[in-house]
């Protein structure tokens, strides 16, 4: 497989190449590995877990480290059937803005902890996910954010991003956006077939989307996203390249492209999808494979698994750089790593600790209103689980291991540390998914459509490895 498919092709391969090896691999499950170790292993909140004194160890240690904070918005207008966020459907507004003064509650907390413990948190960045950020109102966005600046200034800030509905809002709410300090958008697209949207219940035509990609919207923002989705309900190949198509035309700086995943023992709703409507899984990989070839072939760069940017954006510049890091977002520019948050289900990463805010909202609400955050489960990550991390991180990420460096920052022997691995490394080399060569381990052209598969390498919880055939060695 891997003579055909590393032909001539840069840093994507042909689709006419894609055979059942590769199919059957491609559609194998694993995690994305927006943390190592992923969240399923994480502890439920003990009751000797501390988590302010876990910030106060993680703030006296790293005083100046840039800081990513996300807050998160649960409540959406309309349920999409595809969904796999925690998120409530409601357009009761006192019900919404209940929930905006518990956010404020919470954000005020966190204001008087830092105060408490002479932290000043050096926030470069701002993230406002959900559910819909864009199903508050103006006056309700604008009171979060007047808390959050009391402890941050929003005018040194590396970016402020924000997800919208685009279903939402007018030409009007972007002008505000921008007045908050918003200076990137993604768009939850997901595809532009009309028969898909009935079938995942997110109707909003192309027109809608072309509306609000006019230059008096975009010149307000650096640049704008796309969410679109693969292996939907009534997809087909032809539907699907259409949806790439029509994103090419309208030119978003960044595209996360990401496979559909179907879970309805966890996500009741999924169950109004109908199996029958499934594209069939041999096309699944090429539709990822045709995307990727259409969009590097239309001037964008593949990032880390599942992202692309335009060669002038912070992400592609990141990609050229080697400095790409991914979190519970997704891939961004590696200026930040470590992430505090706001908000329910909302997931904490700094330093050796993870955490995670509660689900539900009646827990939200009852320790918000106790003056506790909120927090159920945690992570402390101990030397072995950091070293593997990193491993991880920088396949994924920037498609190289340098091992070198993995050496010097832990002070180990990679080769003696990693015995057991490097046998899967040897044998993955032997497949054509890496190369090991002066002391970095890099991923092959074929690799990447695998790379979150080989990540698993470094995973002491996954005791798993690629079924593969080695052909011409």
């Amino acid at each position: 497989m891997q003579n055909q498919l590393n032909m001539n092709m840069g840093n994507v391969i042909d689709p006419k190449h894609i055979d059942k090896e590769f199919i059957d691999l491609f559609n194998k499950p694993g995690p994305y590995y927006s943390s190592y170790p992923i969240l399923a292993e994480w502890n439920k909140k003990s009751d000797n877990f501390d988590h302010e004194k876990t910030l106060i160890d993680y703030f006296k240690k790293n005083p100046d480290n840039p800081i990513y904070l996300y807050l998160h918005i649960p409540y959406c207008a309309k349920l999409c059937y595809y969904c796999s966020c925690r998120i409530h459907i409601s357009n009761n507004r006192n019900v919404i803005n209940n929930f905006v003064q518990l956010l404020v509650k919470e954000t005020n907390m966190l204001e008087s902890f830092f105060k408490k413990n002479n932290i000043k948190p050096n926030i470069k960045e701002i993230h406002l996910g959900g559910g819909t950020p864009s199903h508050l109102t103006v006056d309700e966005l604008s009171l979060i954010i007047g808390e959050i600046k009391k402890f941050t200034n929003i005018e040194d800030l590396d970016e402020f991003s924000m997800e919208i509905d685009p279903r939402t809002v007018n030409v009007e709410h972007f002008d505000h956006y921008a007045s908050f300090g918003v200076d990137r958008i993604s768009f939850g697209v997901q595809d532009f077939d009309p028969e898909v949207q009935k079938k995942i219940n997110r109707v909003q035509p192309y027109d809608l989307i072309e509306s609000l990609m006019v230059n008096n919207i975009r010149k307000q923002f650096k640049g704008v996203n796309f969410d679109l989705l693969y292996g939907l309900p009534g997809q087909t190949l032809e539907t699907f390249r259409n949806t790439i198509k029509l994103t090419n035309q309208l030119a978003p700086e960044r595209i996360t492209l990401i496979k559909y995943a179907h879970i309805p023992e966890k996500r009741k709703h999924m169950k109004m999808i109908q199996p029958s409507d499934f594209p069939p899984e041999s096309d699944i990989p090429l539709m990822f494979v045709e995307s990727t070839k259409t969009l590097t072939n239309s001037g964008y760069e593949w990032v880390g698994i599942d992202h692309f940017a335009k060669k002038t954006d912070e992400l592609a510049i990141a990609k050229k750089n080697g400095t790409v890091y991914r979190n519970f977002g997704g891939e961004t520019s590696g200026n930040t790593k470590d992430i505090i948050c706001l908000g329910p289900t909302s997931t904490f990463s700094f330093g050796k600790y993870y955490a995670q805010s509660t689900y539900d909202l009646h827990e939200y609400r009852d320790s918000v209103e106790k003056g506790k955050f909120p927090i159920s489960k945690n992570y402390e990550l101990n030397n072995n689980d950091i070293i593997r991390r990193d491993c991880n991180f920088s396949l994924q990420c920037n498609q190289v291991l340098d091992i070198k460096k993995i050496q010097e920052d832990y002070n180990i022997d990679f080769y003696s540390y990693f015995a057991k691995e490097i046998d899967k490394i040897k044998k993955y080399e032997l497949a054509g998914f890496l190369k090991l060569e002066d002391n970095k381990i890099l991923v092959t052209t074929l690799g990447r459509y695998f790379v979150r598969h080989i990540c698993q390498i470094f995973d002491t919880f996954i005791d798993d490895e690629l079924e593969y055939k080695v052909h011409g060695n």
